[in-house]
């Protein structure tokens, strides 16, 4: 087990690799660094004046292309539809209006939290990746922590609570 040097989080790595300190998660640092290199090595070479002449060279072919066919773009200024659950045909209930599904925010109740088959396997986790034994109430209080957190959706205010309230009627 290693810890990442851009983020801190411990990870699981091969016996090989005890030791390093020069490790990246594979939870986006790795990749994000790998990316960072490749921009530095590609400023780099077409600094140089043989990387302009191939850079030229490559626009130079590129324009002289023939144009694909274009495609229509969609109408952006039409609504999104709104996705519709149709209930089970069922003979006996006279009722056929369909309930109407809302995709705006995921909400998730202790309830469903606590009965989770994924709650053992958390605890699994914990205890392999940080080597504390926690109990089902201790990592059940962890993730009712970490979900209080606020959105990051770019609503207004008002927005949010009202549609907190419409999910959540007193």
């Amino acid at each position: 087990m290693v810890c990442c040097v851009h983020c801190g989080i411990r990870f699981l790595t091969h016996p090989r690799n005890a030791g390093r300190r020069d490790l990246r998660c594979p939870f986006g640092c790795r990749r994000q660094h790998r990316r960072e290199c490749a921009n530095r090595r590609s400023a780099a070479h077409y600094a140089k004046p043989e990387g302009q002449r191939a850079k030229k060279r490559r626009n130079a072919r590129r324009s002289c292309r023939q144009a694909p066919a274009t495609v229509p773009l969609p109408n952006l200024e039409a609504p999104p539809p709104v996705l519709t659950e149709q209930p089970p045909a069922d003979e006996s209930r006279g009722d056929e209006a369909p309930a109407q599904l809302r995709l705006e925010t995921v909400v998730l109740d202790e309830a469903a939290l606590a009965r989770s088959p994924l709650l053992p396997y958390i605890r699994m986790l914990v205890r392999l990746l940080d080597g504390v034994k926690l109990t089902c109430g201790e990592v059940l209080a962890v993730l009712r922590e970490s979900l209080r957190q606020r959105s990051i959706g770019v609503r207004r205010r008002i927005d949010y609570i009202l549609g907190f309230l419409h999910q959540h009627p007193p």
